[in-house]
């Protein structure tokens, strides 16, 4: 009988067998066959007598059964001795085949096999059977070896060992990844709290998320009001469909910047500067804000100091120009009332409308520049701002050895504007250029427009004292100035910048000492003004002296006598109506209710009831005649009155007017339909 068995190299302690240090393997990843204790083996139809033998001399508790080289049981030492202990255990069961002392379910794997599937299957045997040896076979099923059940509990517990050292590991990790984003969130919430803006985030329809004190405190709010609140809440009635532009429309949309009004709880409403970007992390859109209504109000006080500064400097030689325009208006006029010979009275009457326009034109020129600012944007030819401003610069300009020169364009270059707020950047710029070329005798200052595809460029040239880079470097800063405390605040240009930037323009310098300086304002052009040369300008309507443009009732109202007495005089000599007269607009208000009339001509500033007033009245209780309303106004820089006015869009005479100005606004309104008898 043969008996095959050879020592396994299994019988090493596995650890032994490891590989080197520097590179170790996991428990999980020991091959089955390194667990191998030994490869013993009996064929199954070996006698139970030579068994126990076999048995004795391996001291060993299982052993291999084979057939024709292939293994087909397991032979346990402890069932051998259940059959031979007996008292006739060997007579009766000695010659029996081996395989009658196997094990009923003998746990077989493949040489290769994961041994975590070994590990999971031998740890779930139970009763006798988790004692058993597992044997290892190769393809053919041949013997690798027998694995003792002592050695799989042994590397369970270095599994168990080393999962809990990563579990440590982990656990390590976790911890300082916890503290690390502790130390983040604390950081972030410090920056969040502490931030001088306010700050909230808000998911994609609008609503808010989350805030931090600033935000709270700019609005007004209690703690955690805000909380779930809609966006358009904070908006005035007016603006409120407008939120979505304020945040982004979501990812990969750019940044929004805005300037808006928002409700803040006991302080009605307060402009705010606004900036968006979206957060794709979270989806969320984070919303920083910043209450900017006093910055826009002390910058609108710098700006009317500033324009204050520059009508000191222009009020000496705007008095120049107007004594030099009424002189001959008070000489014509003296001389009219001993005149006999009619050729020579037109001819005084033609120099006193011509000397009295023109002065009119500069008291015009000096309400418009020194009205407070608006906001209101009107389209505005560039030219006319030049030759405005130099009507204003003229004294200036003569009394200095500076030459001027003008290249405006022969069409129209229109741009979208505040009017008053551009002449006030150009004639500081001209000052400027008149400051560095004063002591030139050669000095010349070069105003040149063009439009630029879609932009208006404005250039102001000098060949003065120039300037070396580090002036230029700050010549918009505040209060930056190198000239006398006497010639200026250091706001000019500063303001200039800040007018131009809320306009969408730009403007720039080129300088080099010695060699002038290039100052370049750019402007976009209006919508629709390309073809804004092609329409010819209208022509006022103007009636000839005598002539009748309508016939009609017409009520004049002013509380001033001259005003009433000339209104009168060419409404009825001129336009062949029939004037009646009130010096108030209640006494105005019963004459219309008594009288039925085609027109109404009315001051705006009266005592007691005011024109706006009497027109608010007359829209109510006479729709028909309202339409027939003229006001007549004297005060240019009154904000308010101008918004009223042109939201009636109701015709406007300015004083100082003249008969033709009366008859080219009045006579359209009496020139048709029913009039009164």
């Amino acid at each position: 009988m043969l008996i095959s068995g050879v020592m396994n190299p299994g019988d090493i302690d596995p650890e032994s067998r490891a590989p080197a240090a520097h590179a170790p393997l996991s428990a999980e990843l020991t091959p089955v066959e390194a667990l191998v204790h030994h490869a013993y083996s009996i064929p199954g139809d070996l006698p139970l007598e030579q068994t126990e033998r076999t048995f004795r001399e391996r001291n060993t508790e299982y052993l291999a059964l084979t057939r024709n080289d292939r293994v087909t049981g397991l032979c346990s030492r402890r069932k051998l001795g259940e059959l031979m202990a007996s008292r006739f255990g060997f007579a009766l069961h000695g010659r029996e085949p081996a395989h009658s002392a196997q094990v009923d379910r003998p746990l077989v794997f493949e040489q290769g096999s994961p041994v975590r599937g070994l590990l999971s299957a031998a740890m779930a045997r139970q009763g006798d059977a988790f004692h058993e040896d597992v044997v290892i076979v190769d393809a053919e099923h041949r013997l690798v070896g027998l694995v003792p059940a002592e050695r799989l509990a042994h590397l369970q517990s270095r599994i168990m060992a080393e999962q809990f050292r990563q579990l440590e590991g982990r656990n390590l990790e976790l911890r300082r990844t916890n503290e690390a984003l502790g130390q983040a969130q604390a950081l972030w919430i410090g920056l969040f709290e502490s931030s001088l803006l306010g700050v909230a985030l808000l998911d994609s329809d609008g609503r808010i998320q989350a805030y931090n004190r600033r935000f709270a405190l700019l609005l007004g709010l209690p703690s955690g009001e805000a909380a779930g609140a809609h966006l358009r809440d904070f908006l005035p009635e007016a603006d409120r469909d407008r939120w979505p532009s304020v945040i982004p429309a979501g990812p990969g949309s750019p940044p929004v910047k805005s300037e808006l009004p928002l409700r803040v709880a006991d302080r009605g409403t307060r402009l705010f500067r606004i900036a968006a970007d979206w957060i794709t992390a979270t989806g969320h859109a984070c919303l920083c804000i910043d209450d900017i209504t006093d910055q826009r109000a002390l910058e609108r006080r710098m700006k009317q100091n500033e324009k204050q500064v520059l009508l000191d400097t222009l009020v000496g030689g705007i008095a120049h120009e107007l004594n030099n325009k009424l002189t001959p208006v008070m000489g014509f006029a003296e001389l009219l009332a001993g005149c006999a010979d009619e050729r020579t009275r037109n001819s005084y009457v033609g120099l006193v409308s011509k000397y009295t326009a023109e002065a009119a034109g500069i008291i015009r020129q000096l309400l418009h520049l020194s009205r407070p600012e608006t906001g209101q944007r009107l389209r505005v030819d560039l030219r006319e701002v030049v030759r405005d401003t130099l009507i204003m610069l003229k004294f200036q300009l003569r009394e200095s050895r500076t030459q001027l020169h003008t290249e405006l364009p022969n069409e129209a270059v229109e741009v979208s504007a505040d009017p008053a707020q551009l002449k006030q950047v150009l004639i500081n710029l001209v000052i400027n250029a008149l400051h560095a070329t004063e002591h030139r005798s050669d000095g010349q200052i070069v105003i040149r427009l063009r439009r630029e595809e879609a932009a208006a460029e404005l250039e102001v040239r000098d060949n003065g004292s120039g300037m070396p880079p580090e002036v230029q470097q700050r010549i918009f800063d505040p209060f930056f100035t190198t000239k006398a405390p006497d010639r200026g605040t250091g706001l000019g240009l500063s303001v200039c910048q800040s007018i131009l930037r809320q306009h969408a323009g730009s403007i720039a310098v080129e300088s080099e000492p010695g060699r002038g300086a290039r100052f370049l304002v750019s402007l976009p052009v209006a919508a629709g003004s390309a073809n804004a040369a092609a329409v010819p300008a209208p022509v006022p309507v103007r009636a000839a002296p005598g002539e009748r443009t309508g016939a009609g009732r017409v009520l004049v109202v002013d509380d001033e006598d001259s005003i009433r007495l000339l209104l009168g005089q060419v409404l009825g000599h001129r336009l062949g109506c029939r004037v009646d007269f009130a010096s108030n607009g209640a006494a105005a208000l019963e004459s219309a209710r008594a009288s039925r009339y085609d027109l109404v001509v009315s001051d705006v500033r009266m005592p007691g009831m005011s024109g706006t007033e009497l027109y608010s009245q007359l829209l109510d209780s006479d729709p028909a005649l309202a339409r027939r309303f003229v006001f007549v106004t004297g005060h240019a820089g009154d904000s308010e009155l101008s918004h009223t006015l042109a939201a009636w869009d109701v015709p406007v005479l300015r004083k100082p007017f003249s008969p033709a100005e009366v008859t080219a606004v009045c006579g359209p309104l009496l020139g048709g339909g029913n009039l009164a008898a």
